[in-house]
């Protein structure tokens, strides 16, 4: 009987869909690390070569369905830069080279509609089982 109690009051970790950041530009820096549980030291490290693509958003189409967009790979500090996107609603694939646990999914607006977005960085970190680590879209506004 406790192990029902306890496994209903245990869940899995939930990424929202359909939460769109909103950004003038994608453009910015890829971070992580699937080990550090500190974030402040996580998001200092960059993830060099990283593959990032960018689709046509389908909330019920899977990733690889969708059509792509653009892609572009980080250079070896993380930086990487789609130049100038149509404004609209994507989703945001990133992948990193030989890794299983890092990398993520993000679903971003391109909108004028909000202030002009310097840059971005993505923390592409693992999510623990508590729910704490990476997989996380942070805007510097202008």
């Amino acid at each position: 009987m406790a192990l029902v109690i306890l496994s209903a009051i245990c869940h899995a970790c939930s990424l929202v869909t359909g939460h769109f950041h909103q950004v003038t530009v994608i453009r910015g820096r890829v971070v992580g690390s699937s080990w550090l549980p500190f974030r402040w030291l996580r998001q200092s490290l960059s993830v060099g070569d990283a593959k990032l693509t960018l689709y046509q958003y389908g909330s019920l189409a899977k990733v690889e369905d969708r059509k792509p967009v653009a892609a572009v790979r980080a250079d070896a500090h993380g930086k990487f830069d789609f130049g100038p996107i149509p404004n609209g609603h994507y989703s945001l694939l990133i992948e990193v080279k030989d890794s299983d646990r890092m990398g993520g999914l993000f679903d971003v607006e391109v909108t004028d509609a909000v202030k002009d977005t310097k840059s971005v960085t993505i923390d592409v970190s693992p999510i623990h089982p508590d729910c704490t680590g990476g997989h996380e879209f942070i805007e510097t506004k202008s």
